[in-house]
């Protein structure tokens, strides 16, 4: 069953990104969106890659590639639809500074196992702190033209996937079970506030 819920979480997650994608690519824009939550989700999902690529944990792998991959499309977006050269390259150093920690595994006296367990717990920071950027812009503005209830709803979804997964292995990982309590409570705080401006547009 453990092997499964990777699986699954992995397509919920795919689903959960098609209609905030899609809204982005309708409206050639990104705005809306928190760029910090789409750049810590790639950073995030890096970390935790690496760390059950090396231990060997593959079916782990799948929903982080998932995130990884469709967060980076997002960013993409961004720079094709949005972002002027300025805007770029600040975006490009946001992604290089978030995944300095890597250099951590150049250090001689630090092994390598060591340093992967400690990059998780990087990336369950990011984890929990990647929504919030983009709940204080939607409180702040109002705006959730471009944002989906479906992809934090589907989130949510696939973050309980992903923990009962974790809760299989046979030897569970503390930073994977609270990265995704983490991702359930965050996801659903982003909800909250998409659901509160459904019912009380923001007026111009």
């Amino acid at each position: 069953m453990a092997h499964y819920l990777p699986i699954i979480s992995s397509f919920i997650l795919a689903f959960s990104f098609f209609p905030l994608l899609k809204k982005i690519r309708k409206n050639r824009s990104v705005s809306g969106v928190s760029l910090l939550m789409m750049t810590f989700g790639v950073a995030q999902s890096t970390y935790f890659i690496a760390y059950n690529l090396y231990f060997e944990r593959f079916y782990m792998v799948l929903p982080f590639v998932v995130t990884g991959m469709l967060s980076g499309l997002i960013l993409y977006y961004f720079a094709r639809y949005n972002a002027k050269q300025q805007e770029r390259l600040l975006l490009a150093g946001m992604l290089g500074f978030s995944l300095l920690p890597f250099l951590l595994l150049l250090t001689p006296h630090l092994d390598t196992p060591t340093v992967l367990n400690g990059l998780t717990f990087v990336g369950l920071v990011m984890s929990s702190i990647r929504v919030m950027p983009q709940t204080y812009k939607t409180l702040k503005s109002g705006d959730i033209s471009n944002l989906s209830a479906r992809y934090f709803s589907l989130q949510f979804v696939a973050g309980v996937c992903g923990l009962l997964a974790e809760l299989a292995m046979t030897t569970p990982s503390a930073s994977h079970v609270l990265t995704f309590v983490m991702i359930l409570l965050t996801n659903a705080a982003q909800l909250g506030c998409i659901q509160y401006y459904k019912m009380r547009p923001v007026t111009v």
